[in-house]
């Protein structure tokens, strides 16, 4: 979880939005102080709720309020925010911030109920938090991915020995993998400066470190700048580090986070954006959006030559292996919603953890199942937002031109919203 910031950016507003019809531009300010102050407080029982916040430091200060209440509070807020949508605007950036927010304050008050005790299943829980439930399974086209990676590393032996060995075969030394990973998010950033530009003086930190449970991690660490974290024991080889570099960097969460700094709370004073949540449509347009924009800016030939040309040679490894690995790497991502499937028949139902474990390595070909295991069973449905994200971006973005695609992505990445294109700043 990322520390919580202390610069005051956006100020509060103590205008009455009790009257429903009141202007959507004269009332939102109230609403969104109202959901930012409310999250800040449940973080207080469940800190793994907020990543940063980089508004007033006092809104996050004073004693802990007992759930009830603040689960009272969102409630109240949601009907608030419910009367605003159905009054309509016909702005298309207040359009978009209603939608943000209701999305936002109905996934606090599910937070809030689930710290009360309640329960729900795997596919209610995803619908309440996000808006969204899983798709229902194509077994053939799960099958038909198997089957691909299977024809591309032939040999005795089940294709997860098979995809663990020559993954493994190919994971960056230690000692090189900050390195790698630097040189991944260098190549990432330069490449997108054109098709999504950011804010003058953004940067960003990559450091490494010894912990694993995780292979990578982005951190808000000031309106302009992030801390990119990899781990050295996470195993991972180049296509899965250029991956991650995507997916933490540019295209993804750190183009999110300053963009939506500059354009949504710097420029229109949208106090809710000054705060980075980890739950609700926010995670799943985040997750979404970070693996989505990887993809349009890495396309398998594109991954192939930078893997060949820049990635593997730091590592130490023959480039050589460059076509093979890229593919066996896609491959095995495009089996995340596998996952998903096996975390709500683990969630909900008596499978164990030996046979979710053995699911996970041979059907979904997680390299570390019992690591992904521990990440269900913290993160539950959140494990969704990856798979089910990209899919929705995706389909977002169906019909368009390239120069279109990156204009309605780059929306999509700020607003995090599937709203239309956000009126000119």
């Amino acid at each position: 979880m990322a520390a919580i910031g202390s610069s005051a950016l956006v100020a509060g507003c103590d205008i009455d939005d009790a009257n429903s019809t009141a202007d959507p531009g004269v009332v939102l300010p109230s609403l969104a102080e109202r959901y930012a102050r409310l999250t800040l407080k449940l973080a207080k029982h469940q800190p793994s709720l907020v990543e940063a916040w980089f508004g007033s430091a006092a809104w996050g200060d004073g004693a802990r309020v007992p759930v009830p209440v603040l689960r009272s509070e969102a409630r109240a807020l949601v009907g608030d925010i419910e009367r605003l949508a159905r009054d309509g605007t016909s702005d298309l950036t207040e359009v978009a911030r209603v939608t943000y927010l209701l999305g936002q304050i109905r996934a606090l008050d599910e937070a809030a109920g689930r710290l009360l005790g309640e329960s729900r299943t795997f596919a209610e829980e995803a619908q309440r938090s996000f808006g969204h439930a899983a798709p229902p399974r194509d077994a053939a086209a799960l099958d038909a991915l198997r089957q691909r990676l299977s024809e591309l590393l032939p040999g005795p032996g089940p294709l997860a020995e098979r995809h663990a060995a020559f993954r493994r075969s190919l994971a960056v030394p230690p000692d090189r993998v900050e390195a790698v990973f630097a040189a991944a998010v260098a190549w990432c950033r330069n490449a997108t400066r054109d098709v999504l530009p950011l804010p003058a003086g953004d940067t960003l930190t990559t450091r490494a470190a010894d912990e694993g449970g995780w292979a990578a991690f982005s951190r808000p660490a000031g309106p302009r700048a992030s801390d990119l974290w990899v781990s050295r024991r996470g195993g991972a080889d180049a296509a899965h580090l250029l991956q991650l570099a995507a997916h933490e960097a540019t295209p993804g969460h750190h183009a999110q986070h300053v963009l939506a700094m500059a354009d949504l709370v710097e420029a229109r004073g949208w106090t809710e954006r000054a705060l980075t949540p980890a739950f609700g449509p926010h995670r799943l347009l985040a997750e979404g959006a970070a693996e989505a924009g990887a993809d349009l800016l890495l396309p398998l030939p594109t991954r192939e030559r930078i893997c060949a040309e820049v990635l593997l040679p730091a590592a130490g490894l023959s480039p050589a292996h460059a076509s093979r690995l890229v593919t066996a790497e896609r491959l095995a991502a495009d089996l995340g919603m596998e996952v998903a499937y096996i975390a709500s028949d683990y969630l909900d139902s008596s499978l164990g953890t030996e046979a979710v474990t053995i699911r996970l390595r041979d059907e979904a070909l997680v390299l570390d199942p019992a690591g992904m295991v521990a990440f269900i069973e913290k993160q539950r449905s959140k494990v969704l937002a990856y798979p089910l994200g990209r899919q929705l971006v995706h389909q977002a973005l169906t019909g368009t031109t390239a120069e279109e695609r990156w204009t309605r992505f780059r929306t999509m990445s700020t607003t995090l919203t599937f709203g239309r294109i956000m009126a000119a700043a």
